[in-house]
């Protein structure tokens, strides 16, 4: 079994890694860290819960592509939302992103997070092993 982390530029130096990458008989295991929305300027990210959303998906995306992976090899997804009323928007992008073959996914309602953001994104994502990076 190997063990591979990641931490990106923009994770501001932080004490955690936004991928942890395991590879064990044959399958990658790729857990990435929880996403909250991030641009290069504070004030272009989105006010709207939909908005984020997409922001999020779009780190995640980029974080998998990184082992050669995307959003179609999510498997298991974790959101949280600061107001459990606004789930539909976040449903409706989920929907459109994950087609027909929704990964399991789980939605926690919090009263706060980082940055003020509405929403995080957590996600677990499987190859093989021998897919190229």
């Amino acid at each position: 079994m190997t063990l591979e982390l990641h931490r990106s530029p923009a994770a501001g130096g932080g004490s955690y890694s936004d991928a942890v990458v395991v590879d064990n008989d044959g399958l990658r295991w790729i857990h990435v860290a929880g996403q909250t929305p991030r641009a290069a300027r504070p004030e272009d990210v989105p006010s709207d819960l939909g908005g984020q959303a997409e922001l999020c998906f779009g780190q995640i995306e980029a974080i998998l592509a990184l082992w050669a992976a995307g959003l179609k090899d999510v498997v298991q997804i974790t959101v949280y939302l600061t107001s459990l009323k606004d789930y539909a928007s976040f449903a409706s992008v989920r929907a459109r992103l994950f087609g027909d073959e929704p990964p399991a996914s789980a939605a926690v309602g919090v009263s706060s997070l980082l940055d003020d953001a509405l929403i995080k994104i957590a996600a677990v994502a499987v190859t093989r092993s021998g897919d190229s990076r």
